[in-house]
């Protein structure tokens, strides 16, 4: 009786961690930028820290590793306003303003996409177009601002609302996030 307890166990545990994993952030994403006709990639891992969120990114240039972090600080994590367009310096550590967030929603955007089905960012208002692609298991919430037609696709992950692709930037700054292989 015994073997038959622990293939029972083993599949409780299979079927259990499998659909966590469907689900669940990977722990570094890859993260390919295109401004100017040129393309960078940089490899991004998120970290809850109490309740801040610290942003580590590297990227090999010139067969060296660059690195850094943005930390986020519990008040951008909770009600931020404006996405920051920060680009990445080696060696640097940057905490963030309170209103900045860096390739996330804040809570506070979040809840209003989900409740209203619009968010203000960057003094730019957002409205939903649809759901219809998805990324590590979670729809992908696609919006476009009213005024110039920029386009995201953020992660319906409560936990960590990534700005999974960025599309028709005024900026010119577009990405697309992947799963690192």
């Amino acid at each position: 009786m015994k073997p038959r307890y622990l293939i029972t166990l083993l599949l409780l545990l299979a079927i259990a961690t499998g659909g966590a994993t469907q689900s669940a952030v990977p722990d570094t994403l890859l993260f390919v930028f295109k401004l100017h006709g040129q393309t960078r990639k940089y490899d991004m891992s998120f970290v809850h820290k109490n309740d801040s969120i610290v942003l580590n990114w590297r990227i090999l240039r010139n067969l060296r590793w660059q690195k850094g972090t943005f930390t986020l600080t519990p008040q951008a994590v909770k009600c931020g306003t404006v996405l920051s367009f920060l680009m990445p310096e080696d060696g640097r550590h940057v905490v963030l303003p309170q209103e900045q967030t860096a390739y996330l929603l804040s809570q506070e955007a979040y809840r209003s996409l989900k409740a209203r089905k619009s968010f203000a960012y960057n003094h730019t208002e957002y409205e939903l177009l649809d759901s219809n692609e998805r990324a590590l298991g979670f729809a992908l919430l696609h919006v476009r601002d009213k005024a110039e037609g920029g386009e995201m696709w953020i992660l319906d992950n409560p936990a960590l609302p990534l700005v999974w692709s960025m599309q028709h930037n005024p900026l010119e700054i577009n990405w697309r996030a992947e799963v690192r292989k």
